[in-house]
């Protein structure tokens, strides 16, 4: 309870200075992690990808610039932004945000927030990090989770 008061308390503060354009809590999904890396043989393959106390906030700075605030397995906040990722805003509708982020040389994201024409919100994120500076080679699409947009 008490991490999730301060979760709250550091993301309310980061808010104040920022416009929240669309959230995500608790995403699930599928991630491929091959053989490479620190990843053995037997821990290869497909598996499950939950954060379970995760959460992502798509905000607009006071800049007017987009950047990712997302609480990890490590259940830690980060900045997409401070941690050297571009982000580029490629797609946005009455209901629904699209932005791919790049890490250079590492990773690249899609972030996708929409509202179906049924009236259920959407989270769609998928991710492809590989190359030499990546500890952990993963491919993985998340589509479930509480959202707000």
């Amino acid at each position: 309870m008490r991490l999730f008061l301060l979760l709250s308390l550091l993301l309310f503060n980061q808010a104040v200075i920022a416009t929240e354009i669309a959230s995500c809590h608790s995403p699930s999904g599928t991630a491929y992690y091959p053989e490479t890396g620190l990843v053995i043989k037997k821990n290869s393959g497909w598996s499950k990808d939950k954060i379970s106390n995760g959460l992502t906030k798509l905000i607009k700075n006071k800049n007017n610039e987009y950047d990712i605030l997302f609480v990890d397995a490590t259940n830690k906040i980060n900045s997409t932004v401070e941690q050297g990722g571009k982000i580029l805003p490629f797609a946005r509708g009455e209901f629904s945000v699209s932005v791919l982020t790049i890490y250079p040389g590492q990773t690249a994201e899609i972030y996708t927030f929409l509202k179906t024409t049924s009236g259920k919100y959407e989270y769609i994120h998928m991710t492809s990090r590989s190359g030499s500076t990546a500890l952990i080679t993963k491919a993985s699409r998340r589509s479930k989770g509480k959202y707000e947009l």
